[in-house]
């Protein structure tokens, strides 16, 4: 099989749809079962199947439950592990407000130190 990158979209859902039904007959699951836990009809199942239809998001997600495959795009969520949730993200400032210069700073006189001193003489 050819890469994924290279499959039209057509090709793609219809190798989808064989799959989804490769699964199943191995799995010995019956299409009254599929139809009876999707709740999708034979119709949509027999299009998606051949590649000749489109289904929805949806429709797809309740067809895998049948099968019990959901977990299957699980990675497409790439979910975040229990601990990532556990970590503190560090707190930040509301606000950041530039450093003032030293030297534009405002210093008392009697703060000067005395080499800094200008003399009046």
């Amino acid at each position: 099989m050819n890469s994924i990158q290279l499959m039209s979209d057509d090709d793609i859902s219809k190798e989808l749809g064989q799959r989804f039904d490769r699964v199943r007959r191995h799995k010995r699951i019956k299409d009254k079962v599929v139809l009876e836990k999707s709740g999708v009809s034979s119709s949509v199942l027999a299009k998606f199947r051949s590649g000749k239809g489109t289904i929805t998001l949806k429709t797809f997600i309740k067809l895998l439950r049948s099968i019990d495959e959901l977990d299957q795009i699980a990675p497409l969520l790439n979910l975040p592990e229990v601990t990532s949730l556990i970590k503190k993200e560090p707190v930040l400032p509301k606000r950041v407000r530039s450093k003032e210069s030293k030297k534009d700073a405002f210093v008392w006189a009697d703060e000067v130190p005395a080499d800094q001193q200008e003399s009046d003489l």
